[in-house]
């Protein structure tokens, strides 16, 4: 189908935006690169959809203002009966902290295809290594907060990133009394060993991105209204400087078991038998086996040495390997 023909109506439809009715103008029938009459079989609805892509890709400036027009393009051609199956960019696509954030998230599916993205997200092979090198922190990372957000330990195989740990960016917007609950429920959770750690790192993150007057609010709640232990908020300071804590580094001063529970790795443990101190070697969590018994957390392992039932108590600490684990 000729599509050439709606061209000049959809632009006189637009005549209360005249900002956009020009750029539409331009993108449609003018005379650069970027003009969708200058792509191959511009006439031919069958050709739209990689051709709006392309148009989109030459633009030097203003891509996020081409994928505005193209989407009002696709619901005017709708409303003339002409149906196009097209996949608009998810995010803003001249944003480049938008489309960091979302590469992040995209290529945590392990088959997600780095060859795919410039088609997903409508931009240059260049611009996509340009951005990959900005999360892997090889140059210009960006910052958040103030600090900068680099996805470290990544690996390039085959066509696709493989992270030793996926980052999921969470940028919340709380009012105060819901970031108190969250560090509330953070302390609790910091109680147990297991999660320790975690909880840890994810309240250091929150405390890091309150103002001044926040950090005084919650400490006067916490001092004046609801009364309790201020030890544990007051220690919620960060000594470096990155964003992002991976599995690894979470899973520190010999503590390694909910790393390696959740992503079914091996550990080794050194454990407080009732003989005094043990090794155990090549351990694996046994699926559903975690529980708490006289206030420890028990799981229960496989290992070089047999099946096991670890007290949380008793272990003195964990590593990925046994060369970690002795030179502690």
């Amino acid at each position: 189908m000729n599509i050439e023909q709606y061209f000049a109506p959809f632009i006189q439809s637009m005549r209360y935006d005249r900002e956009l009715k020009k750029a539409a103008r331009r993108l449609l029938t003018g005379t650069s690169r970027e003009s969708l009459v200058q792509q191959p079989g511009y006439e031919e609805s069958e050709y739209l959809k990689e051709n709006m892509r392309n148009s989109v890709r030459s633009c030097v400036r203003g891509k996020d203002t081409a994928v505005r027009v193209y989407r009002r393009f696709v619901r005017y051609l709708q409303d003339q009966g002409v149906h196009v199956d097209v996949h608009f960019p998810p995010v803003p696509i001249d944003n480049s902290f938008e489309r960091l954030m979302f590469i992040a998230k995209y290529l945590q599916d392990p088959e997600a295809r780095i060859a795919d993205l410039p088609d997903v997200l409508w931009v240059s092979d260049r611009t996509i290594e340009a951005d990959l090198a900005r999360l892997r922190g090889l140059e210009d990372p960006i910052q958040v907060c103030g600090r900068p957000f680099i996805i470290e330990n990544t690996e390039r195989s085959g066509g696709q990133l493989r992270f030793a740990s996926t980052a999921h960016p969470l940028f919340l917007t709380e009012n105060l009394t819901q970031v108190l609950i969250m560090l509330k429920g953070l302390k609790e959770m910091a109680k147990d060993p297991l999660y320790k750690k975690y909880a840890e790192a994810t309240a250091f993150d929150i405390w890091e991105q309150l103002s001044e007057y926040a950090r005084n609010r919650i400490h006067y709640v916490l001092t004046d209204i609801l009364p309790e232990d201020l030890n544990w908020y007051e220690g919620l300071e960060k000594e470096d400087e990155d964003t992002f804590y991976t599995e690894r580094r979470c899973s520190v001063d010999g503590d390694v078991w909910l790393d390696c529970m959740k992503n079914e790795k091996p550990f080794c443990v050194e454990y407080e038998s009732d003989d005094g101190p043990i090794i155990y070697t090549n351990c694996r969590f046994i699926h559903r086996s975690y529980r708490h018994e006289d206030g420890s957390m028990v799981i229960d392992v496989q290992c070089d040495q047999g099946r096991k039932t670890l007290k949380g108590s008793r272990v003195l600490r964990s590593c990925y390997t046994l060369e970690e684990l002795t030179d502690y």
